[in-house]
């Protein structure tokens, strides 16, 4: 019983106490405090006080949980300390403001309601049945009790009730849907062309002043940036350097074998043929009957003499042993289905079993050998054995060691030395390095972040971090390099290249505007194309999911008011990569809702009617919000 509660506990306040998400769509929060004695509030709801302590069970859960998702990645922006406080203090004052408009609103949940609900989760559960022994003593190991948590999951499905009632409210009309799926499927006729912003570059001989340049390198001062950087001494202690120094006892290692010698062990094995004839998981009596019929009638004729491999072939519904002559191999007990397995270890070699009803229905079974069980003798396990010792050894060793750095590097926190010196350490350097990467251990995400932490960066020596399995380090600051720019010196001329493709870019902004000015009054595109040395290019009616054009000119086109028929409609653009493109609107076309699949327009509706609910819920708590009395105390998260 305590290996499981142990073993469900960790999910359990990870995923059931701290996290009862109130909608799918985990708009809302969690609420996830009961009635205490504490005076220390986070917020106050109207007349309720929220107690810092159920606070922090839902902080630290919502830290778990995006440390989750991003790994050991610490320094993602979804790990920022601000932001995990807020969404942890949004979720739990949402729903203490739910929780109250739905108890003054009338709802309630019954007790067999609540029971019901409690008991039908598997974390409370045995063997797909409710445990109320695992129950209570799940409640004890998160100190609660059963009083405390049946009233909080009480007010939960209280507060998802009311919630659920605004969001199924949520409707798309089939007027909306065919409008939607007639943008969705419109078609759209296009020109354009391109003009190439390097081929307005100036001659490399261009010169530019020393104003300008300057000017330009001000104005672009962040592409020139040196990002902060240190350098490190740190030592470190790892079991694989101890495994060596470790003296192994021969008799130590025998007695080992003897401990174990269980597990050394090669269980016996045995080699089966079958014939099965396989039933439906529905089948009905008369279908049992008839498939117990066929499997007595082809024991009769085995045991009249036919061969078992021969009428396997013929008979065999397992199509991937039939073709050997239902021959399985061999195998290990526990491998096959309970009435099987029970079958083939209790017959004699060459032996033919009656017919065995498993779930996949009749089996006929012959036993054709049993290889039998041996155990590995010690000099075959002789190096498993020494090396299992070495390593635990080291271990233990290990441990010892480090509560002495860590004792020694925090009672002498500006120095490394006098660890190293007592402990036999080599301190150790790592060059210079930036948050984002760094060699040998500074590629480990964990001691970049602790190098740039404020406790570091103010001279001190870290904690012990662990950077691999019983691979420690402490580290500290050796040389720090503040954020700083390269001089002008050093990048004029980068400077010089990001003026001159500027001016390109420029210069092509400028000429396609005047070409489009000409092109709205009246001028040929063809021939304008053809003196820009550009490609004039003319789609047929195409979607806006198209390949064959460029997306930002797709999507500039598809953002274009529709033209008056016989007319085009001109629209010049930016290219992010510096080019400027001229585009024509020729044609629209709207989607016909006759071509679409029911399937898909299914698909659309509800995943409006999704997104339309997750709206109204989250109005619904907008709304409640301002109308409540909510205080926060951000002094005590």
């Amino acid at each position: 019983m305590l290996g499981l509660i142990r073993e469900r506990a960790q999910g359990f306040i990870a995923w059931v106490i701290v996290i009862l998400i109130i909608i799918p769509f985990a708009l809302f929060g969690i609420n996830e405090y009961f009635e205490t004695d504490s005076n220390v509030y986070v917020a106050k709801v109207n007349d309720v006080s929220i107690p810092e302590f159920e606070y922090r069970r839902i902080y630290q859960n919502e830290r778990a949980f995006r440390q989750s998702i991003v790994g050991n990645d610490l320094d993602s922006p979804f790990m920022n300390e601000e932001s995990i406080k807020r969404s942890a203090l949004d979720r739990i004052i949402n729903t203490e403001v739910m929780s109250q408009a739905a108890s003054a609103n009338g709802f309630d949940v019954g007790d067999q309601l609540l029971l019901q609900s409690i008991a039908s989760r598997e974390e409370f559960q045995t063997d797909g049945v409710f445990d109320a022994a695992l129950y209570n003593a799940l409640l004890r190991a998160n100190n609660l009790s059963p009083a405390d948590f049946e009233a909080n999951v009480r007010r939960e499905m209280m507060a998802n009730q009311f919630v659920a009632g605004v969001m199924d409210l949520a409707i798309v009309t089939d007027y909306e849907l065919d409008a939607l799926l007639r943008i969705q499927e419109q078609t759209r006729k296009i020109g354009y062309m391109v003009l190439n912003a390097e081929s307005f570059k100036a001659d490399e001989s261009e010169a530019f002043s020393d104003d300008e340049i300057q000017r330009h390198y001000e104005k672009n001062i962040d592409r020139f940036s040196l990002p902060e950087q240190v350098s490190l001494e740190y030592v470190e202690l790892s079991a694989d350097g101890l495994l060596d120094d470790i003296e192994v006892d021969e008799s130590l290692l025998r007695e080992r074998y003897e401990d174990r010698i269980d597990s050394f062990g090669l269980p016996e094995e045995r080699r089966a043929r079958h014939i099965l004839i396989d039933l439906a998981e529905d089948a009905s009596d008369a279908d049992i009957e008839a498939a117990r019929s066929k499997a007595a009638d082809l024991l009769a004729r085995i045991k009249a003499g036919e061969s078992f491999e021969a009428l396997a072939k013929e008979n065999s519904d397992d199509a991937g042993s039939a073709i050997d002559g239902g021959d399985l191999g061999y195998f290990g007990r526990g491998d096959m289905v309970a009435a099987f397995d029970e079958t083939v270890f209790s017959m004699k070699i060459g032996e033919v079993s009656e017919p065995v009803k498993t779930p996949f229905g009749f089996h006929i079974i012959k036993l054709e050998d049993v290889r039998e069980g041996s155990t590995k003798s010690f000099e075959e396990v002789r190096a498993e054995l020494e090396r299992s010792y070495r390593e635990q050894q080291a271990e233990d060793i290990l441990f010892d060691r480090l509560e002495v750095l860590s004792n020694l590097t925090y009672e002498n926190p500006d120095s490394l030395s006098i660890a190293a010196d007592e402990m036999g350490l080599t301190i150790k350097t790592v060059d210079f390095f930036d948050r984002n990467s760094g060699p040998g251990i500074a590629s480990n995400p964990r001691v970049r972040k602790a190098a740039f932490s404020s406790e570091v960066m103010a001279g001190n020596n870290s904690e012990p971090l662990e950077i691999g399995e019983n691979h420690m380090v402490v580290i500290r600051i050796n040389e720090h390099r503040p954020e700083s720019y390269r001089p002008l010196e050093e990048v004029r001329d980068d400077v010089v290249a990001l003026l001159r493709e500027q001016k390109a870019r420029n210069a092509a902004v400028s000429q396609g505007e005047s070409l489009l000015k000409q092109l709205e009054a009246g001028s040929d595109v063809t021939a304008m194309a053809a003196e820009q040395t550009a490609e004039w290019n003319e789609t047929a009616l195409i979607k806006r999911n198209d390949n064959s054009v460029n997306h930002e000119i797709l999507n500039a086109a598809f953002r274009m008011a529709k033209p008056t028929e016989g007319e085009a409609k001109w629209r010049g653009l930016k290219l992010a990569n510096g080019d400027y493109a001229i585009i024509a609107l020729y044609q629209v076309k709207d989607g016909d809702l006759s071509n679409i699949d029911e399937t898909v327009r299914t698909a659309l509706k509800d995943r409006l009617e999704r997104s339309r609910s997750q709206s109204e819920g989250a109005y619904l708590v907008d709304s409640l919000k301002q109308q409540a009395k909510i205080v926060e105390y951000p002094d005590n998260l």
